[in-house]
């Protein structure tokens, strides 16, 4: 009878399906796995005819279950705190070289191998895209991801730094001053010293041109002090006020203004204060033998260390002296013994900064590039830098404003050699290794697979998968790119399970199999009652 056949049917299904539902409650802690779902069809019908209406007249004989629905939907993700753990959050799958064949995996339990390769569980190799100098690079061919513990890196030797400042605008640079006052005329042969030069004042000039650095004196007190200043000065009225071949003083400025003149000295600072000054004269005197009130303009220095070609650290003294308002002269030095010489520290580079009313640096308008650091003691290559004085955006990094002059930040690129301590894997799967020497570089990135239908992989067990003709061909790129999803580093995604819905599932299927074993056992009954008949 077709009944038995029927059921027979039903049973094996129901079976097949049970076998699924098991298999997901054993995987209940397999990383990464995903959950099957049984998908049950019927089977072909056979025709009996046609009802009056010329409907057709089937007979089914039974079931079978069809496919087994597996959708990649995302497990939870567990912090594990060991770095070589790796989940996916999204699409994608793992790359992995199984002796020569690619295959793939969301099981990101990996380890280390005793050649410092990251594998699976099962011994196949992560696969991703390799680094050099701590630079990754997704063009090249992917390959297996070393990651070896102690490795030593090589050195990298400066070539920009970056000085983030403010200049203080309040310590402006002032000039030392002096006073000479008459409280009557000059005498003839009396004398005013200004620095090495001595001016007399006579009733009238000689005419002879080697007799020089003669005032005359006027029919007052503030015309003779007039006549000085254009001595002092260099103005054009010599042979006038003064003879012929007078020595005009590049030290001081005069300024007449009544019976007083000012002296005031052309350089600012206290260098100013050495200009020595005097007089003989019995109706005046200087308020002081030498200029006095020369205060230097604001500086500032501050330190950089930086790195040559064989990782030796220098340390690189930015010297700024303020000139006058809005301008600062600069000098960069390296200590004597670092370029092989002794006593004080040698100059790299000097040269002038200056400030706009408000503040902001206008030349120079570039960085300044080009500075050489040429005769390293330790045999190094020259160092050659840029100074970035602005930012990527075109801002300057420093300014003169009035708050006290500091360094907010420095910024360089060099690093001396280092040893590799630890390592993280990001968001996109780049590993991360931190060296001994604080710097951290990039170790090489994770490789994810993405595919048009993810059911039409072949599940190869052992958390692995192959691409079919179904799947359609691995579209592989790093992680947050080509669709792919993200990683989270030192963690593992848990199996899709849900328990709830397997013990759903478990009880449709004993149900199922009890009602078709209950449909054999009637079909039984039926037949025996027919041989009964028979016999009787």
């Amino acid at each position: 009878m077709g009944s038995f056949s029927t059921s027979l049917s039903g049973l094996d299904a129901e079976e097949q399906a049970l076998s699924v539902i098991s298999n997901d409650l054993a995987n209940l802690n397999t990383t990464a796995f995903k959950s099957g779902t049984p998908v049950f069809s019927d089977l072909f019908y056979e025709m009996l005819g046609t009802d009056g209406a010329g409907d057709p007249v089937q007979l089914g004989v039974g079931t079978s279950m069809s496919s087994v629905d597996s959708p990649f939907t995302q497990g939870s993700i567990t912090t594990t705190g060991v770095p070589t753990d790796v989940a996916i959050q999204g699409n994608g799958l793992f790359v992995l070289n199984d002796d020569g064949t690619q295959v793939y995996s969301r099981a990101g339990d990996f380890s280390l191998n005793s050649a410092g390769y990251l594998v699976s569980d099962n011994g196949s190799y992560v696969m991703g895209y390799p680094a050099v100098n701590g630079v990754v690079d997704t063009s090249k061919s992917l390959a297996p991801i070393q990651i070896s513990s102690g490795e030593t890196f090589p050195p990298n030797a400066t070539s920009n730094v970056q000085l983030d400042m403010n200049l203080d605008a309040t310590g402006a640079p002032t000039a030392a001053t002096g006073t000479l006052t008459l409280t009557g005329n000059a005498n003839n042969d009396e004398t005013v010293t200004v620095g090495s030069t001595t001016y007399t004042f006579v009733t009238a000039l000689s005419t002879s041109p080697t007799v020089a650095d003669q005032v005359l004196i006027g029919s007052t007190a503030e015309d003779t002090l007039s006549n000085l200043a254009d001595a002092i000065n260099g103005a054009s009225d010599v042979g006038t006020n003064y003879s012929t071949g007078t020595v005009a003083s590049t030290l001081v400025n005069a300024t007449a203004s009544g019976e007083t003149l000012t002296l005031q000295a052309l350089s600012t600072g206290t260098s100013g204060n050495s200009v020595v000054t005097g007089a003989d004269m019995a109706d005046g005197s200087f308020a002081s033998t030498t200029l006095t009130g020369g205060a230097a303009g604001g500086t500032f220095s501050t330190p950089i260390t930086v790195y040559d070609s064989l990782g030796n650290s220098h340390v690189l003294t930015f010297n700024f002296n303020e000139t006058s308002n809005g301008n600062w002269d600069y000098q960069i030095t390296i200590p004597a013994a670092d370029v092989g010489q002794t006593g004080s520290a040698v100059t790299v580079a000097s040269g002038t900064l200056q400030f706009n009313s408000s503040g902001q640096l206008v030349s120079p308008s570039a960085n300044v590039m080009n500075i050489n650091v040429t005769g390293l003691a330790d045999g190094a290559k020259t160092m050659t830098l840029n100074w970035q004085l602005y930012n990527s955006a075109g801002a300057p990094v420093i300014t003169q404003t009035a708050e006290p002059s500091a360094t907010s930040g420095t910024i360089q690129d060099g690093y001396g050699a280092g040893t590799l301590q630890s390592y993280s894997i990001n968001s996109n799967g780049v590993i991360e290794g931190v060296l001994s020497n604080g710097q951290t570089l990039g170790l090489g990135q994770i490789a994810l697979a993405t595919f048009e239908n993810y059911d039409g992989l072949t599940n190869l067990g052992s958390n692995d998968y192959e691409s079919s003709l179904s799947s359609g061909a691995a579209s592989i790129s790093a992680a947050g790119t080509g669709g792919s999803g993200t990683l989270d580093g030192g963690s593992l995604e848990a199996s899709n399970v849900d328990i709830a819905t397997a013990f759903t599932q478990l009880i449709e299927a004993e149900r199922g199999y009890e009602a078709n074993a209950k449909a054999i056992t009637t079909a039984d009954d039926v037949t025996q009652a027919s041989i009964n008949l028979i016999q009787s």
